[in-house]
This record gives C-alpha cells, sequence and structure tokens, in this order.
C-alpha cells in the first residue's frame, strides 16, 4: 500500500507546477470513462492514413494513481505533441524524428518520404494490400512525467495528452471549463514506493 504522505507530497509537487490549473486523483470510475471515450477516438482515421493508439493515455491511466490535470499549456512544461510512431505490426514503418542529422541523413534515402518535417515514412515497409493497411496504427508514444522525476517516493510516471473529446470530458470532470486555446489537459499516472509496513 501506499504512504499517504508520498501521495500527498506528489499530488503537490503537480499542483505547484507552473500553468497548472487544476489539478486531483481521479477514480477508476472517471478513469474508465476517460478511456472509453480514447477508445472511440482511437476508432477514426488521423490524418487521413489510419487509425490511432494513444499509449501514453493507456498507460497513465493503468497506473497506481492516476491524476487529471488542467493546464494552461503556454505556461505548463511538457512536450505539447507526444512522439509519434506508425505501426505495422509490431514494425515501426514510420517514426517522429527530432534529430536533426538524423533527419538530414534519412532524406537521403529516397526509400523515406516525410509527410511533415520531423516524422519520416519508411515506404520499403509499408504492407501493399488495402487489407494489410487497415492494421496501421498511428502511436502517440508514453513519456516520463518530468514534474515527478526525482521524486523521493515516485518510483515511475507517464504522462499522456487526450484526444478533443478526453480534453473535453477531463476538463468536464475537474469542473474546469475554458474556452481559452490555451488550455488543455493532460494525464500524469505514477507509482509510488510501497510503504513499511508496521
Amino acid at each position: 500500500m501506499s504512504d499517504p504522505t508520498c501521495l500527498n507530497m506528489a499530488l503537490d509537487v503537480l499542483r505547484d507546477c507552473g500553468g497548472v490549473i487544476e489539478a486531483r486523483l481521479l477514480t477508476d470510475e472517471e478513469k474508465e470513462s476517460i478511456l472509453e471515450v480514447e477508445e472511440k477516438a482511437e476508432d477514426k482515421i488521423a490524418y487521413g492514413m489510419c487509425k490511432t493508439v494513444n499509449k501514453g493515455v493507456r498507460e497513465a491511466l493503468s497506473m497506481q494513481h492516476t491524476a487529471g490535470l488542467v493546464i494552461d499549456s503556454s505556461i505548463f512544461e511538457y512536450p505539447h505533441h507526444p512522439g509519434m510512431r506508425m505501426l505495422y505490426e509490431d514494425t515501426i514503418v514510420g517514426e517522429q524524428v527530432k534529430d536533426e542529422a538524423r533527419v538530414q541523413e534519412l532524406k537521403k534515402n529516397r526509400a523515406n518520404f516525410f509527410l511533415w518535417d520531423e516524422f519520416v515514412l519508411y515506404m520499403s515497409k509499408l504492407p501493399r494490400g488495402a487489407e494489410e493497411r487497415k492494421k496501421l496504427r498511428m502511436v502517440y508514444m508514453e513519456r516520463p512525467a518530468a514534474q515527478l522525476e526525482g521524486h523521493p517516493c515516485v518510483v515511475r510516471s507517464v504522462l499522456g495528452t487526450p484526444s478533443m473529446d478526453g480534453d473535453l470530458l477531463v476538463k468536464e470532470i475537474l469542473s474546469a471549463r475554458s474556452d481559452k486555446p490555451t488550455i488543455g489537459t493532460c494525464l500524469v499516472g505514477f507509482e509510488l514506493k510501497e510503504s513499511p509496513t508496521s
């Protein structure tokens, strides 16, 4: 069982981050509701190419504790767009590449096609048949919650960015509505060290 003091300390760290408007632990029922909304969003075709999997949100929701955060994204420090990969089953057929030297190297190979500045498709790895292409998935990767890195009680943390529908639900759950385009949400899942038994 988690130490309540550690849990409160971790939540205080999240609440004290610049740009956090609201933060609290989500109940199991709230986590299930968010997952249902995300699963529906994942069933839609993204970028006119394939369905998605929001691994960051799924991982955050599966953790021992999950905090929902309403944030001002112009202040809150986090990568605004999750890292992405396109997968065909377990094969990476496309990915986001942030290293400029690697981007330039990949551009030299005609078998690579850049959808946008940082996202490369490995054309030779793409499935050929229409039925096989239906198995392609754009995966929004999980990433550590930098805000909790180094916290003495936190063993592991994950930050996930919900879909647009998930964002609306998290705002509703946390009673934080806003029309400002910079107001968004994220989920931070974390595992705590076990409390010593007495």
